[in-house]
């Protein structure tokens, strides 16, 4: 049977595109960062039967506007541009690519980690204009350090893995995870306040959920070590930007990596863009040409699976209760 598929931007992994094809589906492709209402008119024009989400916000409208809509399709792990509980309302399943780009992401917290650790930016910038701050340059290794995982899914676990063989001290923090789940190798903690004062580095690996929304606030960057570093390669808002800005600028924070914020695009004058001691990067930790083709193609066949009634990995599906009953 031939379905109807919307992917909410033109950026799609060719072999997902051609996965597809070979399915006979007709394609809709949104603009990048469509408005709801842009969104939702070309759901209601073409009727689809499913979208793949790729970035906008797939809202109440979004979900609304085509009666045949069965399946929401996110390529990537963090659902938080699509309105979950409405969709299980109305029996629409959504899905993930789970474990599709943590190696990227991983790869790129690492980065930031090390990259602020070697304040790599500011050497660069400083060489680049003439400089040669050899005789005065000293900088920190990270082997050893005490690092801080909140989320232990597969993004944290990668990256664990990383720093295990710099033989770094590793606690992490995840109430979702049972008891049974593989801790080798880390410390697990009933709570971010048995690991946050002691911690050179936090990294954050969690999804956004009115739980994790502004986590790391004033009030945990106080208690944090001084001249420690924050990496977010989550989700925008679990880090509160004001209170970051605050230990940026006080020096309380050495240094912070940040792949994500509240509002994206951010503002041009954003004033993390002001600092000297932060990396910033366009929501790209997952993005890379391994991580794009595995989740294109996982995208596409979880929403096949949901179309055409069969087995899916239940890993994937972030509302199970809206599965079809079988």
């Amino acid at each position: 049977m031939s379905y109807t598929i919307m992917i909410t931007a033109p950026d799609f992994d060719p072999k997902g595109m051609a996965l597809l094809n070979e399915m006979g589906a007709k394609t809709v492709i949104a603009p990048a960062y469509s408005t709801e209402e842009e969104l939702a008119k070309l759901a209601a024009d073409n009727e689809v039967d499913g979208i793949i989400v790729r970035v906008g916000q797939v809202t109440k409208q979004v979900i609304d506007a085509s009666p045949k809509l069965r399946v929401l399709s996110k390529g990537g792990i963090g659902v938080d541009n699509v309105d979950v509980d409405h969709a299980t309302a109305k029996g629409i399943v959504v899905c993930n690519t789970r474990y599709s780009n943590s190696q990227s992401v991983a790869e790129h917290a690492l980065a930031m980690i090390i990259g602020a650790y070697k304040d790599l930016i500011r050497l660069d910038q400083d060489t680049r204009n003439g400089g040669w701050a050899k005789a005065v340059y000293s900088g920190t290794e990270l082997a050893g350090k005490h690092v801080g995982l909140i989320g232990y899914g597969g993004n944290g676990r990668a990256l664990a893995t990383m720093l295990k063989s710099l033989k770094c001290k590793i606690s992490v923090y995840d109430p979702y995870l049972g008891h049974n789940a593989d801790f080798t190798g880390v410390t697990r903690c009933e709570s971010i306040d048995d690991f946050l004062g002691e911690v050179d580095v936090l990294s954050v690996h969690c999804p956004r959920t009115k739980e994790s929304l502004n986590m790391i606030d004033k009030d945990q960057i106080a208690k944090m070590k001084t001249g420690s570093v924050i990496v977010n390669c989550a989700r925008g808002g679990i880090v509160n930007e004001d209170a970051l800005l605050d230990g940026l600028t006080s020096g309380k924070i050495a240094a912070a990596g940040i792949d994500v914020f509240l509002t994206e695009p951010p503002a041009k004058d954003h004033p993390f863009f002001k600092l000297e001691n932060i990396i910033v990067s366009p929501h790209v930790a997952g993005v890379t040409d391994e991580s794009g083709e595995v989740s294109g193609v996982m995208s596409v066949e979880n929403v096949y699976k949901i179309l055409d009634n069969k087995p899916i990995d239940l890993d994937c599906v972030v509302n199970p209760d809206a599965l079809p009953k079988r």
